[in-house]
């Protein structure tokens, strides 16, 4: 699903990857997390803006511009008459690759009904200009075979299709869709599971959806999710054969994509023991961030920060979470941003590859509350160390990510 080693506003962590939910954070490249524990599950990267997706509804979609088509005719435009599912993943994600086989199945069984396009985004470049990513791309996609049989296509050096398609669903994780309907215009967007996927095109097709229905339900799924994880949390206990599940019901809820469960039952494991809440504070940021409500990972943030002020590890990770790093317009807080970042800098050890990181995050977090030249100073001291530091410590794509940094901050 996701993970830390960058900046998770930007992103979550891919912790877990049970098949049935389809969450993955995306990097530019993938962008840079850095935790006391030096945790290193998989990377994700940042949805900037602050988007409202429900404005995407009723719309038509953005033009198309990709690099290039790896597989299938290439698009001039997306035909009426048809529905379109344009699936948003990257190489690197591996809840985007369990989905393809889905994906696959579905336009297999609508052929003529529906189109399926694939469009990767977020692939590793060594700077804005590197197009090396998309031969690597089609290597992937040549390997698939048959398995990926529909169209896919791959994002500009300059992630086009990332800014105006991505970004705007504010998911801030892939895969991400969007559907489009037979008239053309925007029928939902959002992170789903292949369920989700189908249950949506099935009723297009039908003639019979409608966004209001869907948002209800999904509100009235919401509403009973705590009766879904007692549910869940019974089945595991009855089934544990012995086993120490200390997060009863969580693992059933992930396992069919039920966000607000998985949740539920993470808030009920934590009640009953205060001290889970140490080792599993990472699931509940990754389960907030992916319901894509900003309100709901700021009161967490801020629970960190009075819960927990000796625990460098869950200040950093909230840091990495809400730090919009590359976001013009911050998604959370930015006051709290600047305190979480403020504390993870202090925590670090002087000349450590968890300092960079941070100093990376706080030039953010100052940017962000209006003090371009202390920002500034935090990004330059960075890359001082980072250059001074780079023959012994693997600082991967940081000092890539300090110069685009200090780019927007000195314009």
């Amino acid at each position: 699903m996701l993970h830390p080693e960058h900046c998770l506003s930007s992103a979550v962590v891919v912790l877990l990857s049970l098949p049935g939910l389809l969450l993955a954070q995306t990097p530019t490249a993938p962008p840079p997390v850095d935790t006391p524990a030096a945790t290193e599950p998989a990377k994700t990267e940042s949805t900037s803006t602050k988007s409202d997706p429900a404005l995407l509804i009723g719309k038509p979609p953005p033009a198309i511009h990709v690099a290039k088509w790896l597989k299938g005719e290439p698009l001039t435009m997306l035909e009426p008459g048809k529905v379109w599912v344009i699936d948003f993943w990257a190489t690197w994600c591996g809840p985007c690759k369990a989905a393809i086989p889905h994906l696959t199945k579905l336009a297999r069984e609508h052929a003529g009904k529906i189109e399926v396009v694939g469009i990767s985004i977020s692939e590793r470049q060594k700077d804005p200009t590197d197009t090396a990513y998309i031969e690597l791309v089609q290597q992937f996609v040549d390997k698939q075979g048959e398995r990926m049989d529909y169209r896919v296509a791959v994002d500009t050096a300059d992630k086009q299709m990332h800014a105006t398609w991505f970004k705007p669903t504010g998911t801030g994780g892939i895969p991400t869709a969007w559907i489009i309907g037979q008239d053309g215009l925007v029928a939902w967007t959002g992170i789903g599971s292949p369920a989700v996927i189908e249950r949506i095109v099935t009723a297009l097709l039908e003639g019979s959806f409608d966004p209001k229905v869907e948002a209800q339900q999904q509100h009235e799924q919401e509403a009973s999710a705590k009766l879904r994880a007692e549910a869940d949390a019974k089945k595991a206990r009855a089934n544990s054969k012995g086993a120490d599940d200390k997060l009863p019901g969580y693992g059933d809820a992930m396992q069919r994509g039920d966000l607000a469960a998985a949740l539920a039952a993470l808030e009920a494991a934590f009640a009953a023991d205060p001290g889970l809440e140490a080792s599993a504070y990472q699931q509940k940021f990754m389960l907030l961030m992916q319901r894509n409500k900003p309100e709901e990972v700021n009161a967490y943030v801020r629970q960190i920060l009075a819960k927990h002020k000796g625990n460098d590890d869950m200040i950093s990770f909230a840091s990495a979470c809400i730090v919009g790093c590359d976001e013009e317009t911050p998604r959370f807080d930015p006051t709290l941003a600047l305190q979480a970042a403020q504390k993870s800098l202090a925590a670090a050890k002087d000349n450590s590859r968890w300092q960079q990181f941070a100093r990376w995050r706080y030039g953010w977090a100052l940017y962000h509350t209006g003090d371009k030249g202390k920002a500034i100073d935090q990004v330059k001291a960075a890359r001082e160390a980072i250059a001074a530091l780079k023959a012994e410590i693997d600082f991967e794509d940081l000092d890539m990510h300090c110069e685009d940094a200090l780019r927007v901050f000195q314009k």
